[in-house]
């Protein structure tokens, strides 16, 4: 939503975009697999904004991600606000809101902490298998020192016996990867690879790229929507796989689970979506709203023929009155898919000449 500033960024987000990198994708899964990803090229979608999480309370999640992530906030958490094409968009009458942007080193990927008063909200706490159940990927430099600083802070980690497991990869590679979750939940791995990866990011930072994932309930029917109809460039999805040392660093002993990534068009941005099986799971059902949802923000070329195409597919659209809505010359609309992660879509208005 990125609120003020989205306006001028929208306008240059094109152009910025192609340059993002991410450098991971669920290592755990498939360590030393992974390279840096060439831009996919734009078609309908254009770019990515960020990846958004509504919390309970923004400074308490600042003080994670900032302070024991180690991500970069440029400017504090701005004051609650009442603006109206914000709760059209969202469909979040009589509520304010306040983000909290922050960076991540390495990637363009941006993380967006959103926290909401004057509204009913409703906390979900799901667990790693339950489709809705999104996380934030991140890389290291030093893994031990990371684990001090999740320890220190009281973080739950997921992750058997609270360390990270070390998985061996194709071509000699190795990983350690730990599982951890946030104040509200939010699910984060961990990795620090070997080889590790090329970044962009200064050697003052431990973190050194980003990526995402999504939990899903049907991947057949999650990859028509992202493949077919938003022409994300998807790899085929692997058979399921049950291996014990993958499934305890998930935090899921007994599970299988089957996975495909994807580049986002007009980008280097990679997301992972994974389905689980032989394990309980719940599928989350929530409101912009509420904390524990997962918003990606999405560029396009036409708005309609997108929201169009994805209500076929059986998106639901969230916005109020079923509309796009109006910032500007830039147009947005709210949606969530059959997994509830919800889209943030949007149409940068024509540069000023």
């Amino acid at each position: 939503m990125f609120r003020k500033i989205a306006t001028e960024m929208f306008r240059n987000i094109v152009t910025v975009i192609v340059t993002a990198g991410a450098t991971v994708v669920w290592l755990a899964a498939a360590p030393g697999r992974v390279s840096a990803q060439t831009p996919a090229a734009p078609g309908d979608v254009v770019g990515v904004g960020g990846f958004s999480h509504i919390v309970e309370n923004v400074e308490r999640s600042v003080a994670f991600y900032r302070d024991v992530l180690g991500l970069e906030m440029t400017n504090p958490p701005r004051a609650f606000e009442s603006t109206p094409w914000i709760i059209d968009m969202g469909n979040t009458p009589g509520s304010q809101s306040r983000p909290a942007i922050l960076h991540i080193p390495g990637s363009k990927l941006g993380v967006e902490l959103i926290d909401y008063k004057d509204i009913d909200r409703q906390t979900a706490h799901p667990r790693f298998q339950d489709p809705g159940a999104a996380s934030l990927i991140l890389t290291v430099r030093d893994m031990d020192a990371m684990m001090a600083k999740l320890k220190a802070a009281h973080a739950h980690v997921n992750s058997k016996g609270g360390e990270p497991a070390t998985i061996a990869g194709a071509n000699g590679s190795r990983g350690r990867v730990v599982f951890v979750q946030d104040p509200d939940g939010f699910f984060i791995e961990i990795s620090q690879r070997d080889p590790a990866p090329p970044t962009t990011a200064p050697d003052s930072s431990n973190i050194t790229g980003a990526a995402f994932e999504t939990i899903v309930a049907d991947l057949d029917q999650t990859l028509h929507i992202y493949r077919d109809i938003l022409r994300f460039q998807t790899q085929p999805p692997t058979s399921f796989d049950g291996t014990k040392l993958l499934m305890d660093t998930a935090g899921t002993p007994g599970a299988q689970f089957r996975r495909s990534s994807a580049t986002i068009p007009g980008t280097s941005v990679t997301m992972a979506f994974m389905e689980f099986k032989d394990i309980d799971r719940k599928p989350l059902h929530t409101r912009v709203q509420d904390p524990g949802t997962a918003i990606l923000q999405v560029g396009v070329r036409d708005i309609d023929a997108t929201v169009k195409a994805l209500k076929t597919a059986g998106v639901t659209v969230v916005s109020k009155n079923g509309e796009t809505v109006l910032n500007g010359s830039s147009r947005f609309c709210m949606l969530r898919d059959p997994n509830n992660l919800f889209l943030e879509l949007f149409q940068p208005g024509p540069r000023p000449q």
